[in-house]
């Protein structure tokens, strides 16, 4: 057991993080590339930029999203992406870990807050998975991809959340730590090649789907008049 710890805290760390960043290089390039050229043959190039910029924030707290059937599942889905990022980034244990190997640190979360921030992550994963089971739509929508990711998740949380909680571990430490440092490594790995990479493509999701409108001169004026949106961004 020691010796498969040793080999996921070392080649197979350096492993991830070499994939994550040479695949989110990847994919930002490829990204830029074709919305650049997207851009240039667009008939209407009166691109609005500032309300694209309003737009995107308004999907990291969406308020507006708070209402109607799927109430829940946003609140569930920020949850989990407050979890996400901000537990793998600023817990005191990964920061120790980045500071040893890179040298390089930066202010971490209280433990209070970190338990806080993975068991509200832990509670927003379960309510997604048990969405995608319950709601007809959504699971029609869902393929393996979806559940995987989901418990994969779950898993690198919940391991995580028992070593750095001995007394509360059901597992061997060894075991739960083996567990943690297996799938927070993969995940790492496919977040440039699976859903996850809307992580990587945020910023430049808003740009393509305005650009969309954009291809014949006046067409996205047309589309919102028809819409009865004239003079607003769609």
């Amino acid at each position: 057991m020691s010796a498969l710890i040793h080999l996921a805290r070392g080649p197979l760390l350096y492993l991830a993080f070499a994939v994550l960043v040479l695949g989110a290089l990847r994919q930002w390039g490829l990204t830029i590339a074709e919305v650049a050229r997207a851009y240039q043959a667009a008939g209407d190039q009166r691109i609005p930029w500032r309300w694209m910029f309003k737009k995107s924030l308004g999907w990291i707290v969406p308020v507006n999203a708070l209402r109607g059937s799927r109430i829940i599942f946003t609140l569930a889905s920020a949850a989990f992406h407050a979890g996400m990022l901000m537990v793998p980034l600023f817990l005191a244990g990964h920061v120790a870990i980045a500071e040893k190997g890179l040298g390089l640190s930066w202010p971490v979360l209280p433990g209070g807050a970190a338990d806080a921030l993975t068991v509200v992550a832990l509670a927003g994963l379960l309510i997604l998975l048990l969405y995608r089971l319950i709601d007809g739509a959504a699971r029609f929508m869902s393929g393996a991809q979806d559940y995987f990711l989901l418990l994969l998740c779950i898993c690198a949380f919940l391991s995580g959340y028992f070593v750095a909680h001995p007394g509360r571990n059901p597992l061997p430490m060894d075991l739960a730590y083996l567990f943690h440092l297996l799938s927070a490594e993969l995940i790492l790995v496919m977040i440039p090649f699976s859903k996850l990479c809307h992580a990587l493509l945020f910023s430049t999701t808003r740009v393509a789907w305005e650009l969309g409108w954009h291809f014949v001169p006046g067409g996205g004026e047309k589309v919102r008049a028809a819409l009865g949106k004239a003079g607003e961004p769609v």
